[in-house]
């Protein structure tokens, strides 16, 4: 728990205040924006909630190999997992579904709550000794105790010493959360390789629960995904003298800002494009057809749920029907992964320079 027992020793530089200042700038958006997807909460919390968890699940678990295809279906309750990959999948699912469920139960950050958080992770996965705490080493002077104790009572006294500092109020709590997020992988609690990954979404949900909620409306995993060779560096950056309490974590400080900031950015573009679709008088099957219109020729339906990320798949799907019945699209393939081609030509405009021509005089 070394970040956390030198947190007071460490400067806050005036970038990662200033960054800091942006991006709360951006969090008091969060009423306007709880109050703009009011009307389709449920249905942006089940879709984001899907999306957390292929993005979690294709950053960190690069060795286990699903076709699309097949993490559509494990999506289903009635879908049962034949193997190892699909197991860790519908876990990853299972997390991220209870943490973006409308009315879920607030976490708190205790050991009951971060074994349970493991437990669901890896259930099927690891073998019940895996999970448990890792046990350490000790010297005794004689032979009265035992020579080996649990890392539970070391991760409470590091929960409470966050606990403690928390109510203080003098650390922004993404600064708090990360500083415990780099102790907690360095301490390695359970048996399992994976700490990292606990630590990771303790993080991640802290950070809901702290106001961040630009994540509960756009993925933060599928912008680390894109970010996650320049992520892996700044964590083994900040395993350098973590042992001797000099804990290098202002990189993944800023990091971290930074991709919240990003995220609130797109957030602000997809709630002004949302409001208006939401005034137009013609319907929403309309409006995408005019999306199509506007894409090259061959096109998959990802290009249309990157335009209209709030419009449920129903729609998207009726309105590929409608349109291949008039003869206007046709598909390439089959499947939800499947191309769509044009069957007309977009006419282009007429220039003509000599309109251009304007006579200016001498």
């Amino acid at each position: 728990m070394n970040c956390i027992k030198n947190i007071n020793r460490t400067p806050i530089p005036a970038d990662v205040f200033m960054s800091t200042l942006k991006l709360y700038y951006q969090m008091g958006k969060n009423e306007i924006y709880q109050d703009l997807f009011k009307a389709e909460h449920d249905y942006i919390s089940e879709q984001n909630a899907f999306l957390e968890a292929a993005a979690f699940f294709r950053a960190f678990f690069p060795e286990l190999k699903l076709s699309d295809s097949r993490m559509r279906s494990l999506k289903l309750s009635s879908t049962v997992a034949k193997n190892k990959a699909e197991s860790q999948y519908k876990n990853i699912i299972a997390v991220f579904r209870m943490i973006h469920q409308t009315k879920s139960q607030p976490f708190h950050l205790n050991v009951t709550e971060i074994n349970d958080l493991s437990k669901l992770l890896f259930h099927n996965v690891f073998s019940s000794d895996k999970l448990q705490y890792r046990k350490l080493d000790r010297s005794r002077p004689t032979l009265i105790s035992g020579d080996s104790v649990s890392l539970r009572e070391q991760l409470e006294e590091l929960i409470n010493k966050v606990q403690d500092i928390k109510k203080q109020g003098i650390y922004e709590p993404l600064f708090l959360y990360l500083n415990f997020l780099v102790d907690f992988q360095n301490m390695e609690i359970y048996k399992h390789d994976r700490n990292d990954l606990i630590a990771l979404l303790v993080f991640y949900i802290m950070m809901l629960q702290e106001g961040i909620i630009a994540a509960r409306y756009l993925s933060f995993f599928a912008k680390l995904l894109l970010n996650l060779e320049e992520f892996r560096k700044l964590l083994d950056k900040s395993r350098f003298g973590w042992s001797e309490g000099f804990s290098e974590i202002m990189p993944l400080t800023r990091f971290m800002i930074r991709i919240y900031h990003q995220l609130y950015l797109e957030l602000d573009d997809y709630a002004r494009d949302y409001e208006y679709e939401s005034q137009l008088e013609i319907s929403k099957s309309d409006y995408i057809e005019n999306t199509i219109d506007k894409l090259p020729e061959v096109f998959q339906k990802a290009d249309i749920r990157i335009k209209h990320p709030f419009i449920s798949d129903s729609t998207i799907n009726r309105t590929l029907k409608r349109l291949q019945e008039e003869n206007k699209i046709r598909p390439l393939g089959k499947g939800r992964s499947a191309k769509w081609i044009k069957l007309y030509r977009k006419e282009a405009s007429k220039y003509n320079p000599e309109q251009l021509n304007f006579d200016l005089g001498d």
